[in-house]
């Protein structure tokens, strides 16, 4: 059974320490177990409940009304809250999309910066990932191959995106004891916004995220690696999308990576190289869901 403690509740709930305080006396939404130093943990059905709670109270329900009631039931009101409430988000995602798509198209990175404001503050971090940043890089890199925007275009969105996921993903700081990740591309891979997406999800999904940009080489991965005594390895591979000497780089990064250390691999370019990636037993990430649902597969004890 998996225990989480305050601070990753906290993290992957949005509700502060002093909320979950609030909720458990007053409420007693949950009854977290302790540790021997008298710390809160929870458990799996723990966390799904006050996540539930968190989302339910954002969208206008009072904690006093629906405190008492089973998971079976939030979750049957939560999915009720996303069908009533999807077609405007929808309206609402598409439309900032458009707005950040439209600065970025004007090279103006200080409007591209305050459209992500606005999605950050009406949804949250993951929101802003989800439900805008992620579909506004997918719009840029076809209207960057398409010819529509030229490269200095695509090259100013970038640096945007990479500075602002950098400074909102802060809080999200791991804790003491959390498996560790290095995050990266690949030498020659030379476009990293999957990578800065993907040390981003980890952070908030608790990780201790070591980022080292794009383009290294398997070498210098290995050492960080071992240095950092990680858990898992993260590579995207997006473009080129026919590199020669990819393979044989990932074939040393196997070699010399400790067995116990993990290799995930994900990128729109990973179709590829599919057989060099079943060969050295990378697990290969298809979404970002993915990521997540691999990411807390491998955090569990085996």
């Amino acid at each position: 059974m998996n225990l989480h403690t305050m601070k990753v509740v906290s993290q992957q709930t949005g509700l502060s320490p002093h909320v979950l305080r609030v909720w458990e006396k007053r409420y007693e939404v949950v009854t977290p177990q302790r540790s021997d130093s008298n710390r809160r943990l929870y458990t799996d059905e723990d966390l799904r409940r006050l996540s539930l709670l968190a989302k339910l109270t954002q969208a206008g329900h009072a904690i006093g009304q629906i405190a008492s009631l089973p998971c079976t039931e939030l979750s049957l009101l939560h999915e009720k809250y996303q069908t009533a409430e999807g077609q405007q988000h929808d309206q609402t995602d598409a439309a900032l999309v458009d707005k950040a798509l439209a600065a970025a198209r004007e090279l103006d990175q200080s409007a591209l910066e305050e459209t992500f404001d606005e999605a950050f503050i009406s949804f949250g971090y993951s929101g802003l990932l989800e439900r805008v940043m992620i579909p506004f890089l997918h719009k840029i890199g076809e209207y960057w191959q398409q010819g529509i925007i030229p490269s200095s275009a695509e090259h100013a969105a970038s640096n945007v995106v990479r500075d602002y996921l950098t400074l909102a993903a802060r809080p999200y700081s791991s804790l003491e004891g959390s498996p560790r990740i290095i995050v990266t591309t690949p030498s020659g891979q030379v476009h990293e916004l999957g990578a800065v997406i993907a040390a981003s999800i980890a952070r908030k999904s608790g990780w201790d995220v070591t980022y080292l940009g794009a383009s290294l080489p398997s070498e210098e991965i290995v050492g960080a690696a071992i240095k950092r005594k990680v858990k898992a390895v993260a590579l995207s591979i997006v473009y080129p999308m026919d590199d020669p000497a990819l393979s044989s780089d990932l074939l040393r990064l196997r070699k010399h990576l400790p067995s116990d250390i993990a290799i995930m691999i994900g990128g729109k370019a990973c179709a590829n190289y599919q057989s060099i990636i079943e060969e050295i037993g990378a697990i290969q990430v298809s979404s970002f869901d993915q990521l997540r649902n691999t990411l807390d597969q491998l955090r569990s004890p085996s």
